[in-house]
């Protein structure tokens, strides 16, 4: 390989792969916080199978120069555990990547071998056991050798290795610098005439972070003032619930696991009920057995923050891996009508704030408040800069906490916004009654048409008043382009690439990101499309949802186009370019 004429520097995505509990995660968490240190942007995902051990696993960390919330097209890196890790990503690497593969016990088949991929067999578990006397450093021995190749930071890599370990003892931070050196070593003697073609160049690490999604949705939702979670364990949203288990009790905030979803949703009702900013977080299973809860929670005009991290359905599906096919369960599900928002954060970054809008939102408008992200985002990492708390702001809305008139007090008033004023047990006064049956405005139950048509005009209407506080739909690219991309959640990482990419192709692009999906954003999605010749919706599910949502505001569109993916992954770049430069190739509109 010719590494001085074709050495790609900064800009790297590596794949660990081997079997689930092996420690593949573990290692890949280790890669990424050197790559942060070193001043690189970085961006995780995990892939993994939904049982404790066994089974193969994967984790993407890509770096680089610029930010990049989603995967590249394809795969730079690969170290492999075993033979499997090979097979079943060896034709998503790269032409010129290279992959580390350990050969203690198995060796990979010519068949398999890709000509156009440089290959490092070591026998990491053999130098683990016979030369540091312990096989489980296998993973460790594989960073020294990976930072030899690429040139990672050979410190920082040591510094953040004793980070995780320092806890251990000192003798298990003594095997592991012994394994990075060993792996290194390993190189020297073995690859110093055979370069990988990537290469590493440190820069100032700067104030910023690397976060998760879910963990950004739980920082973000006790510096909003939530105090009370419930939850019952789910796939991908369990994260959440343990955040706030280790981080609430220090501010006063109550996390509760419940003993299912019913009794998790039910709890935070009460929660927010006596006056508590509280939440609760699930996926597509549990947000179905919710279904009755919420409804009673629009009724009786309850704030309540539900946070859905959706994942591959139906039924028990593909617990580990994204979809976004729940998008019509949140906007249509009950019996019923009740008012509801759904907002979608894109980014790791958005998932702090959108989260803390939520629940504003819920208590400004009496109403449930769904936050939808997925598996790709909400157990994703992502460098992102200092969160500014200063940004946060608390509206508890119409909550009075001043002594009422008895007898006088309306809970249910009707009002101009249809926010009617709202006490919590233990206000001088503010005694009432609220029933899951339709009411007055005092929650007497009555089945008076004239009250029912006018309650339910009261409750929907919050709908309206609430549009000018909710996010607006955010757009990317050359705003005079033609050709244009819809999409949400994410996705925004894939496509805001693609369009990069595409521009330097001559195919200019615009992309409408939508944040607020119900109540659907129907003058600026009418707008957008109105200037365009051609719009693909880009989502993660079979039937179109989201293409299906806009048809239904906005009327049959010929010039709309789905572009959809459903076998459980994210969108890569490519799988986004594809379809807009065959189309326009066909239609000649390259270079609009």
């Amino acid at each position: 390989m010719d590494s001085g004429s074709h050495l790609i520097v900064n800009d790297i995505e590596i794949m660990f792969g081997g079997q689930a509990g092996d420690g593949s995660l573990t290692t890949g968490d280790l890669i990424a916080g050197v790559f942060k240190r070193m001043g690189l942007e970085v961006y995780t995902y995990k892939d993994f199978p939904s049982r404790i051990r066994g089974g193969h696993t994967n984790y993407v960390i890509r770096a680089g120069r610029h930010p990049n919330y989603g995967m590249a097209d394809f795969v730079d890196g690969l170290v492999a555990f075993d033979l499997e890790a090979v097979e079943a990503h060896i034709e998503e690497m790269r032409p010129g990547g290279f992959v580390i593969f350990d050969n203690t016990s198995e060796t990979v088949p010519d068949h398999v071998k890709r000509p156009d991929v440089t290959w490092y067999e070591i026998p990491l578990a053999k130098i683990a056991k016979e030369d540091l006397g312990l096989e489980l450093v296998r993973n460790t021995i594989s960073l020294g050798v990976l930072g030899a190749l690429i040139g990672m930071d050979p410190q920082i890599m040591r510094t953040d290795v004793t980070g995780v370990y320092k806890r251990k003892g000192d003798k298990v931070v003594d095997i592991n610098m012994r394994a990075i050196q060993a792996g290194e070593d390993y190189v020297k003697a073995h690859f110093a005439e055979w370069p990988s073609g990537y290469a590493l160049e440190a820069a100032r690490d700067g104030e910023r972070l690397l976060m998760m999604g879910n963990d950004a949705i739980g920082y973000a939702s006790l510096v909003a003032g939530c105090r009370f979670i419930a939850g019952y364990p789910i796939t991908p949203a369990t994260d959440i619930l343990e955040w706030m288990a280790k981080y609430g009790p220090k501010y006063g905030a109550v996390t509760i696991q419940a003993e299912d979803e019913l009794a998790a949703i039910t709890m935070t009702l009460g929660a927010s009920f006596t006056g508590v900013r509280a939440m609760t977080a699930t996926s597509g299973p549990g947000q179905a057995l919710m279904t009755e809860a919420i409804g009673l929670a629009g009724v009786l005009e309850i704030p309540v923050v539900v946070v859905e991290c959706a994942r591959t359905g139906p039924s028990t599906g593909m617990p580990t891996k994204t979809e976004q096919s729940n998008l019509n369960h949140l906007v249509f599900s009950g019996h019923g009508e009740i008012p509801k928002i759904v907002i979608s954060p894109g980014t790791v970054e958005d998932s702090f704030y959108l989260t803390a809008l939520a629940f504003n939102l819920a208590e400004k408008y009496q109403m449930p408040v769904f936050v939808l992200t997925e598996q790709a985002l909400c157990q994703s990492k992502a460098t992102l800069p200092v969160l500014d708390l200063s940004r946060v702001k608390i509206d508890r809305g119409k909550l009075q906490t001043d002594p009422v008139v008895f007898g006088e007090y309306k809970r249910f008033a009707f009002t101009e916004d249809g926010v009617s004023p709202r006490v919590i047990p233990g206000v001088e006064g503010g005694m009432h009654l609220a029933p899951g049956s339709e009411h007055n405005e005092l929650g007497v139950i009555t089945e008076n048409p004239k009250n029912r048509a006018r309650m339910m005009e009261k409750r929907m209407g919050k709908m309206v008043s609430a549009k000018p506080d909710l996010p607006a739909p955010l757009v990317h690219g050359d705003k005079n382009a033609r050709i244009a991309v819809i999409g949400y959640g994410a996705n925004r990482g894939p496509i805001v690439e693609a369009q990069t990419r595409l521009a330097a192709a001559g195919t200019a692009t615009k992309f409408l990101e939508m944040r607020t999906l119900w109540p659907f954003p129907e003058e600026e999605v009418r707008a957008f499309i109105e200037e365009t010749d051609h719009v693909f919706v880009v989502e993660n599910n079979f039937t179109g949802q989201l293409e299906r949502l806009v048809r239904y505001v906005v009327g049959p569109l010929e010039r709309m186009h789905s572009v959809l993916k459903y076998n459980g992954r994210p969108f890569r770049p490519i799988e986004v370019i594809e379809p807009i430069e065959r189309f326009a190739a066909v239609r000649g509109l390259a270079g609009v």
